[in-house]
């Protein structure tokens, strides 16, 4: 069993299990947990105490799982590790995004002119809920510091053999897995988001609701598009690796 460590634990959380692989085999001498439906588990990278869980596909799982590990476990910071499709035709396969802002793609008025994204009542009065919210702060800033130094492992794409990149960008989610070019028009005239997924909003407003510091790294997988299933299978693992590797790395942890 590791050595039970003071300060509190990061957690990690991925949307599905390939999303956390690599930092999983990354843990010394990692013990498991269960919190509700949610089997974790637990070890060390360097000095630091993680906890790793798979929240399931979706905003109402993302939520629900992070609400749940802050409740009851109390972590000093969540990272969400993962993947995303490619919206911004900018991102190549395997770019890793340090999200500066989360937004919800999908939270406001759907009229014939697209979205009109608004904030909504929240659960106390006076209290409204955004559709947009940026990462901690001094995360952000240590994340930044770390791409300095980071050298990303080569990858093969359609063929191509390069280095992914990692840098600053919009990550945007909602329930939607796949969308038609009017959707995807809209989110780049009216967001300008680098990928979309479909939880880091919602485990980004669960943390910053319950004053949890958070930040997101999300690698683009496939380009955005009506029915990416294929696409995603292809391009995801490599997508998710990368990802991984990012946040696993010393760049990150020692910045």
């Amino acid at each position: 069993m590791p050595a039970k460590s003071k300060a509190k634990p990061i957690l990690v959380l991925g949307a599905v299990p390939s999303e956390i692989a690599l930092i999983r085999a990354h843990l010394e001498s990692p013990e498991t947990g269960q919190l509700a439906i949610y089997p974790y588990l637990r070890g060390r990278i360097g000095k630091l105490d993680i906890i790793t869980a798979v929240t399931g596909v979706g905003v109402t799982n993302g939520a629900m799982c992070t609400a749940l590990f802050l409740h009851h476990l109390a972590p000093r910071a969540t990272i969400i590790s993962g993947t995303g499709s490619r919206l911004n035709p900018e991102v190549d396969c395997g770019d890793v995004i340090v999200s500066k802002k989360t937004l919800h793609h999908a939270a406001g008025s759907l009229t014939d002119d697209g979205m009109v994204y608004r904030k909504v009542r929240g659960p106390l009065p006076k209290m409204m809920t955004h559709f947009a919210y940026k990462p901690d702060a001094e995360l952000l800033k240590k994340a930044v510091s770390a791409i300095k130094t980071y050298q990303p492992e080569k990858i093969t794409v359609d063929g191509e053999i390069y280095r992914p990149r990692v840098y600053p960008g919009i990550v945007s989610a909602s329930d939607l897995f796949g969308v038609n070019q009017a959707k995807i028009d809209d989110l780049r005239a009216k967001l300008s988001p680098h990928l979309m997924e479909m939880e880091s909003a919602a485990i980004a407003q669960v943390c910053d609701h319950l004053d949890y510091p958070h930040i997101v790294f999300r690698a683009g997988s496939n380009r955005t598009q009506p029915n990416p299933g294929t696409a995603y299978r292809k391009y995801g693992q490599t997508a998710a690796a990368c990802a991984a590797r990012w946040l696993a790395s010393p760049s990150f942890f020692s910045a």
